[in-house]
């Protein structure tokens, strides 16, 4: 090889060679930038879900934390988080995080709903003593007992099951398709009704009347009050028109065809009053099982109890839509042991109740009084619910936007 060739083979591998060095010397900055700008927008981001953590937990401790700004300066970033209320009627709450660190920002937006009892497709803060859950019972949503779950067959739960005691196995085994938890306790508030009742316009509002009958009739309400006077017909939406109705320490027999969305709450704690008596069928205009664009949703609100009427409309079956709240009481069926056998309680809903109430009695290979069930949940109600229903004291996400 002659002198020159020599001297362009060396300038060629100079070339190269400072091409390759500068392309190794731009990733190596570019790696740098990159691990860097990606550290950059962890800590920011980390930085922002400790501040949406914080501003949670003060919605944890106190579900009325009213609307407001907070800022934080932590680990060498800050974050502001805005807490508003994006949907005053349902009390829709929305947080809005914006983490900074090293002028890199990230924004987290949460949306959050009222944790309501109406979620939930069965409820009970004691199972009583010697009640079971059987082969023929099917819950089909979330379910939760404070007490212990007693099993005496093959029950079958779809939802997520929790129970604050513990599964006690008379026999057979249960199946919980949807996952099951202990030490869960939900407290049942003491105030929810009169909570539901607060919210109540004064057209709809029942006081220093012990006993009325109220029938739902589509677009309009009648009442009366007692059995032999004249009705009194209103029209459903100026008489409630936020859907709530009240009766203050009252007895209350209700039926009917529901159009919209109403809460039916009843107080009272002395005689009778406190108690919501279902006199025949109550059910909605729209039957969501066959119409899912159905908004017609029905709370039942009781201080004491929710009874289904030993009558003669309710001696073959008995149809309730609804999502059913005994705060201090149960759901039960009146004279459930000693009335003949009643048929079917169809239930399309859910039921809350402080202690489980019996509907019917099992004898000779069957149900030999009162009721049997046909209990199926309403899966609207997983994300909506009853008008101001009673709520368990915390919040919900329902969405969460990174």
């Amino acid at each position: 090889m002659g002198g020159k060739a020599s001297l362009f083979l060396i300038l060629g591998f100079s070339l190269i060679f400072m091409t390759a060095g500068n392309h190794f010397h731009r990733m190596a900055l570019e790696t740098t930038d990159n691990a860097v700008s990606y550290y950059n927008q962890s800590k920011a981001n980390y930085i922002a879900n400790t501040g949406v953590n914080m501003v949670i937990n003060k919605l944890f401790l106190d579900a009325a934390q009213v609307d407001g700004t907070f800022n934080y300066n932590f680990d060498a970033g800050s974050c502001v988080v805005t807490l508003s209320t994006i949907n005053a009627y349902q009390n829709i709450r929305q947080l809005l995080a914006v983490g900074t660190f090293n002028n890199t920002t990230k924004t987290i937006r949460i949306v959050l709903k009222p944790s309501l009892f109406s979620k939930y497709a069965y409820f009970s803060n004691s199972e009583g003593t010697n009640i079971n859950w059987t082969t023929a019972d099917t819950v089909w949503g979330p379910f939760h007992t404070n007490g212990d779950l007693r099993v005496n067959g093959y029950p079958v739960f779809h939802g997520k099951v929790s129970v604050g005691g513990k599964e006690v196995k008379v026999s057979g085994k249960a199946k919980y398709l949807g996952g099951f938890q202990k030490g869960i306790n939900i407290a049942i508030p003491t105030n929810g009704v009169t909570a539901v009742g607060g919210n109540a316009e004064a057209s709809a509002i029942f006081t220093g009347k012990p006993l009325i009958y109220l029938d739902f009739r589509g677009d309009s309400i009648r009442y009366r009050f007692n059995t032999t006077s004249a009705w009194t017909y209103k029209l459903a939406s100026t008489f409630a028109p936020n859907g709530v109705i009240y009766a203050q320490d009252a007895e209350v027999h209700v039926r009917g065809n529901v159009k919209g969305q109403y809460s039916l709450a009843v107080s009272g704690t002395s005689g009778s009053t406190g108690q919501i008596f279902i006199d025949d069928n109550i059910y909605y205009n729209t039957d969501p099982r066959t119409n899912p664009s159905s908004t017609d949703m029905l709370g039942l609100v009781a201080k004491r109890n929710v009874i289904i009427t030993n009558n003669a409309a309710n001696n073959s079956d008995v149809v309730i839509q609804a999502s059913v709240y005994a705060e201090t009481g149960s759901f039960t069926a009146q004279n459930h042991d000693t009335r003949p056998y009643a048929g079917i309680i169809d239930l399309y809903g859910g039921i809350t109740q402080k202690t489980r109430g019996p509907v019917g009695i099992i004898g000779g290979g069957g149900i030999s009084n009162g009721f049997s069930k046909r209990y199926r949940y309403d899966e609207r109600l997983l994300v909506s619910y009853p008008p101001f229903f009673p709520g368990c004291g915390s919040f919900e996400v329902v969405s969460w936007l990174e």
